[in-house]
Formats: C-alpha cells, sequence, structure tokens
C-alpha cells in the first residue's frame, strides 16, 4: 500500500470514529429530551410559536378595527363602557357618535334603553388583557380609548392564551388514556388540522378559541369533581359551567356531558340520580355559582331594557322543525366536515368511545348529536363570514378524546392500519393548513361559496376574476323566514361590459339587474313602462326623482372605459355621470347627446381614463337636473383597456 492510500485509510478510521461518537451523542441527546420534554409539549409550544409568528406578520392590532370587528364588537363594547367612559346605559355615545362608528355598536330596547346584542361572557376573559391593554396604553402615550394598538394587541394575544391553556388541560386529560405519542398527534390534529388555528389568528378574538378552552376546562373539572366531589370542585365546575353558557347560551348542553359522564348503562342512570340526591348541597353550590356568573347580565338588562330575562337578537331564532343539518355538516357553503374534514375521525371516534373509553361514551354521543342539531336548526346555517363552521369549533376539546380512541383501538388491532390513519390524517393537516391559506387569501369565500367556486379554486392559494362569477350569495330575506333562497352573484368589478335595460328587478325592488344577472344598478322606483327604447320599461326621473341606475364598482389604475346611455327627450339637461365616491378626487358628467334615432331618443357617450393615483371605488349613475320628465334606457359600460 503506497503512502498516499495509507493516508486515506487514516483519515477514514478517523472519520468514522467521529461520526461514532457523533452518533452515540444524537442517541443520549434524544434520550434526555424524551424523559426531559415530552413531546406533547414540543407541539404546544410549536404551536404557539406558529401563532405569535402568523399575528406578527399579519399585524391587525395595527390597523383600525383590525381585531374588534364583526361580533367582537358586540363582546368587547362592555369593558370600554364601563371602565373608560364608566357608563352601561351607553348613553355617552350620543355625544359623539360618529366617533364610535365601527367600535361600538348598540340597539335600542322598547323603553328606549340602550344594549349590546352579545351577551357580556367574553368581556370577563378579556378583562385581564383589557387592563394590559389600557396601562400599556398609559406607559407608551397612545390614546387611552379602548381602541389604539395597545388593547388590540393584547386582545390579539389573549386568545392565543386561552387557546395554550387549554390544550395543556386537554393534554392532562388525554394521558389518563393515552400514550405521549399519541397525544402529541391528536393536539396537532385538532389546532393545525382545523379552523381553530385560524380562530387564534386572524379571526383571534371571536369566541371560538376561548370557549374551546372553557369546553377542556369543564371536562377536566367533570373527571375530577367524580373523583373527589368537594365544595371547592364544585365552585369551580359552577363558575365554568356559567361562563360557557353566558358566553354562547347554547353551549350550555355541554352539561349533558357532566349528567352522564361514567354511565355506560342503563342501571347507571339511577345510582347517578341518588347519589346526586345524597351530595345535594354540592349540586346546589354548581347552580348557584352558575348563577353568579350570569347574574350581572341580568342586573344589565334590567338595567337597560327593564326586563331581568331579554333576548337580545330580534328576530333572528332557530327553526328547529327544519334543521340544516346535511347542508351544514357537507355544503359546498360551509359544511364542517368539507372544510374541516380531519373531524369525520372525529365523529367516527364516538363509536370507538364504547369499548375503548366507556365512561365519554353515552354523554359524548347525545352531546354531540343535540349540539349538530341545535347549530344547524339557526336561521342562518352558515354562520355569517366564516372559515368553515365555527361554532363547531367549541366542541373540539371532546372531538379530540373520540379522535384519540379510534386511533388507538386502529393501531392495537392492526398496527399498519393505525400507520395509514395516521398518514391520511396528516394529509388532512396539510390540506387544512393549505386551506387556511385559501381563505386568507380569498380563494374561499367568507359567505358565498357554491360547488362551481369551489372545484375552480380547488389547489389555487389566491382567487383570479372569474372565481368571484361562481359564488352563490344566501337571499338572507328570505333566511331569516325559515326559506333556504340564494340570490345571483353581483359583480363588483367590471370586467368586459356592464348593461343595464331596466327590464329587471331584484326583489326587493331596489336595484335594476343586468340582462346577464351579474350586475346591479339602483332604481329609487324610478322603473317605467311608459315609454321605453328597447323592451318595456325605462328608467323614468322627475321632479325631486332625480337620480337612477346608480352602480358602484372598483376599478384600476388607468383603466379606460366607454360609458352610454340613451335619454328622451334628447334635448332635456340631463346628465351621464362617473365619479369617484369623494367627488373631489374624480367627477366627470356629459349632457349633450351626440347621436338621435327616429323615436326622439338621444344617446350620451363618453370615454374615461382612471388616473394613475386612485381611489379603487367609482360610481356611474344619470342625473335630471330639471323638475321636467326624462326617460332613460339602455345602459352600457364597457372596459376598453
Amino acid at each position: 500500500m503506497n503512502s498516499h492510500n495509507l493516508r486515506l485509510c487514516c483519515v477514514y478510521v478517523r472519520n468514522m470514529g467521529i461520526f461514532y461518537k457523533f452518533k452515540i451523542w444524537y442517541f443520549d441527546f434524544l434520550r434526555v429530551f424524551k424523559q426531559r420534554m415530552k413531546l406533547s409539549l414540543v407541539i404546544i409550544l410549536l404551536l404557539g410559536i406558529a401563532a405569535t409568528m402568523t399575528n406578527i406578520n399579519n399585524h391587525l392590532y395595527k390597523r383600525d378595527h383590525g381585531v374588534v370587528v364583526s361580533d367582537v364588537i358586540g363582546y368587547y363594547g362592555y369593558l370600554p363602557a364601563a371602565f373608560i367612559y364608566k357608563d352601561l346605559s351607553l348613553s355617552f355615545i350620543s355625544e359623539n357618535p360618529a366617533s364610535f362608528v365601527g367600535k361600538i355598536h348598540v340597539h335600542a330596547s322598547p323603553d328606549g334603553g340602550r344594549y349590546f346584542k352579545m351577551t357580556m361572557g367574553l368581556a370577563f376573559l378579556y378583562l385581564p388583557f383589557f387592563m394590559l391593554g389600557h396601562f400599556s396604553a398609559w406607559i407608551s402615550g397612545a390614546a387611552m380609548t379602548g381602541f389604539s394598538t395597545p388593547y388590540f394587541f393584547w386582545l390579539q394575544f389573549s386568545s392565543l392564551f386561552y387557546l395554550l391553556i387549554g390544550l395543556l388541560i386537554l393534554r392532562s386529560v388525554l394521558l389518563r388514556y393515552f400514550k405521549e405519542a399519541l397525544v402529541a398527534f391528536v393536539l396537532l390534529a385538532i389546532v393545525a388540522g382545523t379552523n381553530l388555528f385560524y380562530y387564534v389568528t386572524i379571526e383571534a378574538a371571536m369566541s371560538h378559541a376561548y370557549n374551546f378552552f372553557l369546553f377542556c376546562l369543564f371536562i377536566w373539572l367533570t373527571i375530577r369533581w367524580y373523583e373527589q366531589p368537594t365544595a371547592g370542585n364544585s365552585i369551580f365546575v359552577g363558575l365554568v359551567f356559567g361562563l360557557i353558557a353566558l358566553i354562547r347560551p347554547t353551549n350550555g348542553l355541554i352539561v349533558i356531558f357532566f349528567l352522564l359522564f361514567n354511565i355506560s348503562k342503563k342501571g347507571q342512570l339511577v345510582r347517578r340520580m341518588k347519589f346526586f340526591l345524597e351530595i345535594w348541597p354540592q349540586i346546589l353550590l354548581i347552580a348557584l355559582f352558575a348563577f353568579l356568573i350570569v347574574l350581572p347580565q341580568l342586573f344589565f338588562w334590567k338595567y337597560s331594557t327593564g326586563s331581568w330575562i331579554f333576548y337580545s337578537y330580534g328576530n333572528e331564532g332557530f327553526f328547529f322543525d327544519s334543521p340544516q343539518i346535511l347542508k351544514g355538516l357537507f355544503s359546498y357553503r360551509k359544511g364542517w366536515l368539507l372544510y374541516t374534514p380531519i373531524m369525520i375521525f372525529g365523529l367516527a371516534g364516538i363509536y370507538f368511545l364504547r369499548k375503548r373509553l366507556p365512561a365519554f361514551f353515552l354523554p359524548t354521543l347525545i352531546f354531540s348529536v343535540l349540539n349538530i342539531y341545535i347549530i344547524y336548526s339557526w336561521w342562518d346555517f352558515s354562520y355569517g363570514g366564516s372559515f368553515g363552521s365555527r361554532p363547531m369549533i367549541d366542541s373540539y376539546g371532546l372531538m379530540a378524546i373520540s379522535m384519540a380512541a379510534m386511533i388507538d383501538s386502529v393501531q392495537k388491532n392492526r398496527k399498519i392500519f393505525g400507520y395509514l390513519l395516521k398518514g391520511l390524517m396528516s394529509v388532512l393537516i396539510l390540506f387544512s393548513i393549505f386551506q387556511t391559506l385559501q381563505y386568507k387569501y380569498q380563494a374561499i369565500h367568507f359567505s358565498e361559496m357554491s360547488k362551481a367556486a369551489y372545484w375552480h379554486s380547488f389547489g389555487k392559494i389566491k382567487a383570479d376574476k372569474n372565481f368571484f362569477d361562481l359564488l352563490e350569495p344566501l337571499d338572507y330575506a328570505s333566511l331569516i323566514r325559515g326559506e333556504y333562497a340564494t340570490k345571483p352573484k353581483i359583480r363588483n368589478w367590471i370586467y368586459d361590459q356592464a348593461d343595464n335595460n331596466f327590464e329587471s328587478l331584484s326583489r326587493d325592488g331596489a336595484h335594476f339587474i343586468s340582462e346577464d344577472r351579474k350586475y346591479q344598478f339602483q332604481t329609487f322606483n324610478s322603473q317605467s313602462d311608459i315609454k321605453a327604447r328597447s323592451g318595456k320599461y325605462s328608467s323614468m326621473l322627475f321632479g325631486d326623482r332625480n337620480f337612477s341606475s346608480g352602480i358602484d364598482f372598483f376599478v384600476s389604475p388607468l383603466q379606460k372605459y366607454r360609458i352610454t346611455v340613451w335619454k328622451n327627450p334628447s334635448d332635456a339637461r340631463a346628465s351621464l355621470v362617473m365619479s369617484c365616491l369623494n367627488t373631489e378626487e374624480f367627477y366627470s358628467l356629459k349632457q349633450e347627446a351626440d347621436s338621435t334615432d327616429a323615436d326622439g331618443w338621444g344617446r350620451i357617450s363618453f370615454e374615461v381614463e382612471i388616473p394613475a393615483k386612485v381611489t379603487k371605488m367609482y360610481r356611474v349613475y344619470v342625473w335630471n337636473k330639471t323638475q321636467d320628465t326624462v326617460f332613460f334606457d339602455d345602459m352600457k359600460i364597457e372596459l376598453l383597456r
């Protein structure tokens, strides 16, 4: 062997020694890591980091109303009213109503009082973080109004705090019955594999992550109470149940879990009733402290409406005789199992509870059936703008237990099937993350999804212009009466041309609808069959009725449009107008007809180029400047460039 080869052999032996030492160090590290840092805790930590980075990346707390939006306005309003304006009569809003637009929204009671649509339960959970925001605003010099960045920052992250506490509690429950690795996987699945992650980040202050925490806590307290039905445990059970019911009264159904826990046979139900009678003081404590949590809401209703019990949702209600269960579970609009398919295993897992965890089987089964029935009996089964079926999030803690039971049972019977099941669920976790991105970038619409729109955007992160034409809005006027109906989708952009022939009206008569059903124009009750250039109808303006055919649409810089309309008489002092919503930025009109026909109709036509610096929304309409009668017909807006 020559000297060169000998050197190579020495280097090889030395490298093998280094590799061997690294291998020993690596496995020692894994062994110590496994002993000291449990995998499920790592998963919770990683989920917390992912949510924190998402919140910082989106920084909604820096935007006006970025956190206090939608239902949060009703939940949050109690805090600035009580602690900043010190006025639960809410009369302070009347002093400067413009400053509270989009911040505090109230309703008037029959006796003239003011009230919030939402109950105050969530405000109790917001409160510590509201105080942190108030202190931060004082330290930083920000506006101490309840609606500046420090308040929004802490409110944004309050949701994450409660999620992490809920996950730690759920972990404690699951570890009673399942191994560490399975618990870690299930915790990952119910956060990253569902719409829960969205509601702890992009719409963090909505009620669902908080309710998830309370459900997990209630499950844990129930188990503890049956092990030790002490006065202290009874008080905590009552407080948590009262808060659950106060935030969302229909969630009070979780009491079924408490009543039926650890009952798997008929005879046990009788023994349970006797048990409750024997320890009636503890049952009374539960009821008393649940009532104490609800009591402030009753005082507020009495003070603001004159009634101890007040239904604050107006004409919104339930239709128990016609629940939309199939649509709620499977529809393209908001189907729970379509947009959160991993929860199929949560539902299927209830079957496996019967043998694996019989103590959970009956309460989980009965609660789940009734919960689904009640949720989808609500007048709007899709629950407004949301990612998937958001009210189902609250019970994910219970679904996590049944999901774990299914995986564990399958693994014990056939290990290979267990691996396949976990593999499929891992794909669904990735699919859920992808759908969350789709929802953020509008490839999944917040309320108007249809089958055509779903498959058009399938696999795409961002929506294209054709996607919006495939959407299917709900007819809320019919829905509130218990009749499921949809409306044609109205475009907010003009991609080619928008025609108004003044023939078709919307159901409420407030808009003309274009022949292709894609655009709507305001009527102001101007449709007339007295005279028309084409078809049967036109728009007739006279006296105080000066405007018609208004349409608002988005534009882009340097686009070019041609707008035309016919008027009769052709020399009438009536104009065609295109402008920004802020007319000081852009305003253009034309009155003179550039051509006429044999029946006395004159055509107004002009072209407009959108400025380079542009306000996104523009408006087109017709205007009769006189008291004389003028007819308009055959309006057209064409995108030339």
